[in-house]
């Protein structure tokens, strides 16, 4: 099953990070970039394998967003592969050489640190417009990639603009999309991360953002983790209706339909095949 629901932590906030435990996310994100001062970069990196064993000790999965310089990047990875890391964020992904060579940095501190190779996964952050016409070549750079997703406030930034749906809109679709091609998992709504609002209102952008395809979101406060929880897992009635369409499609075909009517809805293959992903993200079949 997709990891869903991600939430932002200053890597050198002990009060935030307690909290972050607790909290019904699937992934606590260790933020070494904008999150921490520059002055206390070097006292957060020296505090993170602690904190990634605290973070897998509660069942969640420990991430870090490692920064953009290439300088601290290294630093950054150096501190932080060890036993305990399952994902690194990278920020500000502009060519799949990017991706590459931070995968080949990792692969060796991998070995050195004794764990397998490949146990530490990346999730790629697009933040500026430049990235935009190699969006297929990044998402599909190196097999550690297990999704993308863009970076509202950075982006709007590099564009010159506020973080508008307007302005929003198209990139977020093209991340989309080239994460679909790539088959890695997109994450991410329309809109700003820095300004989401009441639960409510916000949960009508996770549902339009499912609907479009995106699966799972990252947030700043931990108030939205529940409302992102219930959009992107599927409702037990929803999983039993794709589970009966599933098998009735799979029973008419093999009996030499290509298309069924199934109550007063007619089923093919499209909408069987959207069904079995439904259940293959909910860990439903083996398939």
């Amino acid at each position: 099953m997709s990891l869903l629901s991600f939430l932002f932590v200053p890597a050198e906030n002990a009060r935030l990070f307690d909290s972050a435990l607790r909290k019904p996310c699937d992934c606590v994100i260790l933020d070494l970039e904008d999150g921490t001062h520059p002055d206390r970069k070097q006292e957060a990196r020296d505090a993170m394998p602690a904190l990634l064993s605290q973070i897998r000790a509660v069942g969640k999965t420990a991430a870090v967003r490692i920064n953009a310089d290439l300088n601290a990047a290294v630093s950054d990875l150096r501190a932080v592969i060890g036993s305990d890391l399952q994902l690194v964020m990278l920020p500000k992904v502009e060519h799949a050489r990017d991706v590459q060579l931070l995968s080949a940095l990792v692969a060796d501190l991998e070995r050195l640190a004794g764990i397998p190779e490949g146990q530490v996964r990346l999730l790629l952050l697009i933040e500026s417009p430049a990235a935009l016409p190699r969006l297929p070549e990044i998402a599909a750079a190196d097999p550690r990639v297990m999704g993308m997703m863009l970076g509202s406030e950075d982006f709007s930034l590099e564009c010159g603009a506020l973080p508008s749906e307007d302005v929003l809109a198209l990139p977020s679709m093209l991340v989309l999309h080239a994460a679909r091609a790539a088959n890695i998992q997109p994450i991410g709504f329309i809109g700003s991360i820095a300004s989401l609002g009441e639960v409510d209102a916000f949960s009508d952008q996770l549902r339009r953002a499912r609907a479009l395809g995106f699966r799972g979101a990252v947030v700043v406060h931990p108030k939205f983790l529940e409302a992102i929880n219930a959009c992107f897992r599927a409702q037990e009635e929803e999983l039993a209706q794709a589970q009966e369409l599933v098998t009735a499609f799979e029973k008419a075909f093999g009996q030499g339909m290509g298309a069924m009517k199934l109550g007063d809805k007619m089923i093919d293959k499209p909408i069987y095949l959207r069904a079995l992903n439904l259940l293959r993200e909910n860990g439903r079949t083996s398939n």
